[in-house]
């Protein structure tokens, strides 16, 4: 239904028809806001099937196989439309309950995605399907009700069921176990807290549909019982305005049913219900529940698939086109009073419900004019079933009227229907469409509308010849230029649902391909239409009308100037004949006539008394007219004008100006009323999806077609104003959501068929990425004279400057379209071209970061050689990434003037967003509230970034930045490497460098600024996860060592004094602590390790941000000078304030990582003596290195480094009260003293070797403590208060 027949049929109305929907009359309200209410619905109901969470796809069986997606990618060539998730994952052959993969071919939200988008788009929709894939067993369907407690005792044996197989104790496999440990609680804890809202919102959308039949029923009730004085239903069907709400009423009930069965399929909608039910309920958020039994009887599965085979080529191709479901037990679960059915019935088949007979006004355009109500009978009908079943009188009667020649209907919003199968099952309308749907007829009817697109688009070609649309030619050819838009219109629709039909014997027919392609359909043998002419005939039609409203508007502005000036004109001309006829004018060689005189001057005056607004009705004024014409044809009939030349040319203009004059006085508005509705395209809104690829090819071949598009478009917002218009009469503040997500299907639209010009620059722009990159030679700073010519490259930059200007061609077509509004949205073509570039550069930015950051590390053969291999082999994949990117750049930068744009502001925004979003991503694994991309500030639907699937090799890592950070934790493994804080690097045992400053220098030629940063919030995190892991390992395994702990530290004090037995005493206690102690080295190792990476990245920062931002460091420095000066910083400056300078000081790299604070805890009594074991047990396995400073293993192979440990503990101490760290001290020190005693009480009696791996021993713990004290920036004075200065003097003689 478009605005114009809803206008139009309150406009035509009597005033006491009128007032039905006027604010005092309770009845025409009440059925006014059940209206608005059902058009909310809907739009409910598309915004919620384009949200569906992945989740419930694959609980419900909804995915498809690798094979599926390379079909959709091969067949498909766009992304948006109704039901997104939903279209991907059901493609052509739709699944219901069955867990049998389905073959999929495109879809109608593939027919949006230009070129490869498709393909990122299914790679972003396999990667939520795997992350979903934990989630599916505690999603259930309807069978969970029959026993609930069976369906929860499932779930909690799943849990207490832990796998027991043995492992060996490495390191590598105490890792893996971790990770592979999942509780299904914290799963529905995770799940609960990040869907509870999607899913309160899809129980909010049920409830509605709930509510909107028991209102609808409430209403026919009260009407029925006379509630509403003097309205009946009956009464309310003969006014015109009741009579259209009623029949909407009805009619978007049915098509709620059907667009809720068709988008939200009922195993989605039954586990969604339970969903809310089991987590809402629990969480208190679950609202009124007395009504959950009548939603599910709603809700619940009709068990009717989509058909899984067909022979039509368009079968199954969009999912707006409806299958048959069975509606007739779907509407009967809560069915309409027959009474009313029947009254509505009767009311679309009878009268002309909207009264658009002005805009098809012959006989042979009835289906046209009547099209709205055929497809509201179409949904009627089915609340009364036994019509199509058993009333062969009242079928032939629809059918004739409505069907006989067109079998496919528009439903909804761009939904259609094919009745040839949806009405196979219903005896009497099956024999009733038999009659017209013969073989022959159909031809016949094919035949006919390719002759009428062949004959609109000669008319159309020389309609919009240049010149020719002028306000003289528009006013006079008025009913011609009108003809042809109704033919034009006509052809198109017919071609556009009918090439959708799925009944495979017409569809050969409609969709006849001919044997070459020509520019207009070929009207003999075969009689072909292909797409490219309903697209020809489309743009075509769009321009005229586009131009005829635009003339039509400004006459209607300017009718009265035009008038005056018109009368003026012709009043004027008649003086001049009448002074012609004097005999005194020079040169005028005529004799005085007094009879034409006094004639030609009372005509002037006549003209001159023709008012614009006279007391007289406008026919009056145009019978004057007539006369005065008439009037001017007889004089000539003188003998003395006729012989005049001069005279009759004069009056030949007098009266075409008073002709221009009477046309002028007969434009009104309903003119451009009927053109809104004959131009009406809401049927062809998802079908126009399917042409992109024709549009797409036609400007790729001349970009000028791009000129065309505006009208395209206008003609499109046309299917705006259908849901909202009613809204818009309630004034409801619901119309600017409905209206909203309308006008952004329509705009994204839009974006997707002018992206080929984006596309094809950026194409372009690749060559000349690859010129900078590979061919061109830089200038050196410095050059000699003889030798430039050599740099010169005039081949080279010729192909740039003819590339440019290739550029500039197709950018210019873009920009010389006007700013254009689309409901509520003004489009401007520069930010169209500035969004599209943007978006080809994200996803070509995208796929090179994923596809050259991949990292060959095979978990079964990390070996020193292996490490080696693969480091020198991501550094060439890093080097290789920094030439490219920094191509593209160059590329950007050549091209800006040309397009208008700024190129290198553009880079830097989006590839730091590309950064930003790939860490947040990346992030999620460690959070429990995870950020989707709806919530993520980094992710958008206009440019959006694309996922691809994960690695093989990889498969914890989301993304190309877990890579990154997976690749620098590998080759920095501390097996295998030893850190030297002073060399600031990793490197082998034989003093191979594997990971130094070079490495970070070349991280950040490669990944930039962003990039680093973005490695250290990936760092932070992960430290953070082990710092949590570590509480909750001392929570629940070293608490059960609490008396042990407490015993010792007993013992031990006071840390000053040496204890008796001090020996004995610490055997003991590692000998009970011996389990706990590979946990906690290996947590120590993972944080130490990945603070000593942020400590070098650190440096890398600020060692830039010292030579390429001077001002910007010394800027960021004193605000943080000034904050931390400040008294309360917190009170004077805002979060969002700080956690910018924050940012800017991590990108600066000031501050040292090592000195974090990463998270708030409760006191763990006991740790620093627990950290005194570790050292014991771990500091005999290390030795002091001075090749490197530091200390190293002992043995290779074994997990242990000197430096991450010393990282790891102080890091761990940082996060709590420093009195644990002077414990630590102290208990260190009472160690040593009680080591050093030992020593040399023993030394005399002990072996030399015993003794002086007792002496290696006491330098390593002395090498630890100082080098803890060192990055924890403890003074030296706080050491030397538990260990004596010359104790450390004496034992570095050792």
């Amino acid at each position: 239904m478009t605005s114009s027949e809803i206008t139009r049929s309150s406009s035509s109305s009597s005033t006491p028809s009128s007032s039905f929907i006027a604010a005092e009359n309770l009845c025409g309200q009440t059925l006014l806001h059940l209206v608005g209410e059902g058009h909310t619905i809907l739009a409910s109901i598309k915004i919620l099937s384009e949200r569906i969470p992945p989740a419930f796809l694959v609980a419900a069986g909804i995915q498809q196989t690798n094979k599926d997606i390379n079909n959709s990618n091969t067949n498909s060539g766009g992304n948006n439309g109704g039901g997104r998730m939903f279209q991907t994952f059901f493609g052509k052959e739709e699944r219901g309950r069955s867990s049998k993969p389905s073959t999929a071919t495109s879809s109608s939200s593939d027919m949006m995605m230009p070129l490869n988008e498709s393909e990122d788009h299914n790679a972003k929709s396999t990667c939520d399907m795997e992350d979903a894939k934990k989630y599916t067993p505690f999603l259930f369907d309807f069978t969970y009700l029959h026993n609930p407690e069976e369906f929860e005792a499932t779930l909690t044996n799943r849990n207490t069921n832990p796998d027991t197989t043995t492992t060996t104790t490495t390191s590598r496999n105490v890792e893996q176990q971790q990770q592979q440990q999942e509780d299904i609680a914290t799963l529905e804890r995770e799940f609960a807290i990040n869907h509870l809202p999607i899913i309160q919102e899809y129980y909010a959308l049920f409830t509605s549909i709930y509510n909107y039949q028991v209102e609808l029923n409430r209403f026919a009730s009260d009407l029925t019982k006379g509630y509403f004085i003097q309205y009946t239903v009956e009464s309310v069907l003969l006014d015109q305005d009741g009579r259209a709400l009623l029949c909407e009423a009805v009619w978007l009930y049915g098509v709620i049913l059907i667009l809720l069965e068709r988008l939200l399929p009922g195993p989605i909608r039954e586990r969604l219900i339970i969903a809310h039910f089991r987590f809402c309920n629990e969480s208190g958020g679950g609202g009124d529940v007395s009504t959950i039994d009548s939603i599910c009887k709603l809700c619940k599965g009709t068990g009717i698939h989509p058909p899984q085979s067909s022979t039509s080529a368009s079968f199954g191709e969009h999912v707006s086109h409806k299958y048959p479901m069975e509606e007739e037990k779907l509407f009967a679960r809560y069915p309409l009073p027959v009474d009313l059915v029947r009254n509505v019935v009767g009311c679309l088949i009878s009268d002309d419900v909207y009264r658009q007979s002005s805009a098809f006004p012959n006989v042979d355009q009835r289906s046209i004019r009547l099209s709205r109500q055929a497809s509201m009978l179409y949904v009627v009908l089915f609340f009364d079933p036994v019509v199509l079943r058993e009333e062969d009188a009242r079928l032939r009667e629809i059918v004739d009227k409505y069907f006989y020649d067109n079998w496919v209907v528009h439903v909804y919003a761009g939904m259609t229907a094919d009745l040839s199968i949806e009405w196979k099952r219903f005896r009497a309308a099956k024999a009733a469409l038999d009659n017209v749907l013969q073989v022959d007829n159909v031809k016949k009817m094919h035949i006919q509308n390719a002759k009428l697109i062949g004959q609109c688009m000669a008319e159309l070609r020389a309609y919009l010849t240049m010149g020719i649309l002028t306000d003289s030619f528009v006013l006079d050819n008025r009913h011609d230029l009108l003809n042809c838009l109704r033919k034009c219109n006509i052809a198109v629709r017919w071609r556009i649902l009918h090439r959708r039909t799925t009944n495979s014997l017409f569809h050969e027919i409609v969709c006849a391909t001919a044997s070459e392609v020509t520019a207009d359909p070929k009207l003999q043998g075969a009689f072909a239409v292909n797409d490219t002419h309903v697209v020809s005939l489309l743009l075509l039609s769009s321009q005229l009308e586009m131009q005829l409203k635009h003339i039509f508007t400004q006459l209607l502005e300017k009718k009265e100037s035009i008038w005056i000036s018109c009368r003026s004109k012709a009043s004027g001309m008649m003086e001049d004949l009448a002074q012609y006829f004097e005999g005194d004018v020079t040169l005028a060689r005529v004799s005085r006539h007094d009879g034409l005189i006094d004639w030609f001057t009372s005509m002037a005056s006549e003209i001159r008394d023709l008012a614009y607004e006279s007391g007289d009705h406008f026919t009056v004024t145009g019978r004057k007219i007539q006369l005065c014409v008439q009037a001017l044809e007889e004089v000539e009939q003188y003998d003395l004008v006729d012989r005049d030349v001069q005279v009759k040319t004069f009056l030949q203009e007098s009266r075409d100006l008073l002709l221009q004059m009477a046309r002028a006085v007969g434009i009104n508005e309903s003119i451009t009323e009927d053109i809104k509705f004959i131009s009406d395209i809401s049927y062809g809104v998802e079908s126009m999806k399917s042409y992109v690829k024709i549009i797409h090819s036609r400007i790729s071949k001349d970009p000028s077609n791009v000129n065309l598009l505006q009208g395209f478009f206008l003609k499109l917002s046309s299917s705006l104003d259908c849901p909202v218009v009613r809204l818009k009469q309630l004034n409801s503040p619901k119309v600017e959501r409905v209206t909203g997500y309308y006008s952004s299907q329509l705009v994204a639209f839009v974006r997707n068929v002018l992206e080929i010009v984006p596309v094809s620059v950026f194409g372009i722009l690749v060559q000349i990425s690859d010129i900078f990159e590979r061919r061109l030679q830089r200038l050196p700073l410095k050059i000699q004279g003889d030798k430039l010519g050599a740099f010169a490259q005039l081949g080279e930059r010729y192909k740039l400057s003819m590339m440019a200007h290739e550029i500039s061609i197709f950018a210019d077509g873009v920009l010389s379209m006007d700013n254009s509004i689309i409901g509520g949205i003004e489009i401007n073509p520069r930010q169209l071209l500035d969004e599209g570039l943007r978006k080809e550069m994200v996803r070509h930015v995208s796929e090179l970061l994923n596809n050259l950051l991949q990292f060959d590390f095979a978990a079964d053969s990390e070996t020193v050689a292996s490490i080696t291999k693969h480091q020198a082999a991501a550094m060439r994949s890093l080097a290789s990434l920094s030439r490219r990117l920094e191509g593209f750049q160059s590329a950007l930068e050549c091209i800006e003037d040309y397009v208008s744009i700024h190129g290198l502001k553009m880079w830097h925004e989006e590839f730091s967003r590309i950064i930003n979003y790939n860490v947040e991503q990346e992030v999620n694994k460690y959070l429990l509230k995870k950020v989707l991309d709806a919530d993520s500030a980094y992710q958008s639907d206009i440019v959006p970034i694309p996922r691809f699937p994960r690695v093989q090799n990889e498969p914890t890592c989301i993304n190309f930045m877990g890579r990154m950070v997976s690749m620098l934790i590998k080759i920095t493994d501390t097996q295998y490497t030893t850190f030297s804080i002073e060399k600031s690097g990793w490197f082998m045992s034989d003093g191979t460098e594997v990971c130094g400053l070079k490495t970070v220098s070349l991280l950040r030629q490669a990944v930039g600024v962003y990039g680093l940063t973005g490695i250290d919030r990936l760092l932070c995190y992960r430290i953070l996860h082990e710092l949590h892991r570590f509480v909750k390992f001392f929570r629940t395994n070293v608490t059960k060592q609490g008396v042990m702990l407490e015993q010792l530290r007993d013992e031990l004090y006071p840390e000053w004094k040496t204890p008796n037995k001090a020996v004995s005493i610490y055997a003991s206690a590692s000998k009970k602590a011996e389990m706990l102690m590979l946990p906690m080295l290996t947590c120590f190792r993972r944080i130490g390790q990945a603070q000593l990476l942020r400590r070098m990245i650190r440096f890398e920062l600020g060692r830039c941000s010292r030579i390429d931002a001077k001002t910007l460091l010394q800027s960021v420095s004193t605000l943080n000078a000034s904050i931390l000066s400040s008294k309360n910083p917190f009170e004077e400056t805002s979060s969002s304030d700080f956690k910018k300078y924050c940012d800017m000081s991590l990108a600066v790299g000031l501050g040292d990582p090592l000195q974090t604070v990463f998270m708030a805890t409760d006191p763990l009594e006991g740790l620093p003596v627990l950290l005194l074991l570790c050292v014991i047990a771990y500091v005999p396995k290390l030795s002091y290195n001075p090749m490197f400073g530091s200390l190293s293993k002992n043995k290779s192979g074994y997990p242990i480094d000197g430096w991450p440990l010393i990282a790891g503990i102080s890091t761990l101490l940082k996060q709590f009260h420093p009195s644990y760290s002077k414990s630590f001290l102290a208990y260190i020190g009472q160690f040593v003293r009680v080591s050093i005693a030992t020593c040399f009480e023993r030394k005399q009696g002990v072996r030399k070797d015993v003794a002086s791996q007792l002496t290696e021993d006491l330098r390593s713990i002395l090498v630890l403590v100082d080098q803890f004290c060192d990055v924890s920036s403890i003074p030296k004075s706080a050491l030397y208060e538990h260990i004596p200065q010359y104790l450390m003097e004496m034992c570095s003689d050792l």
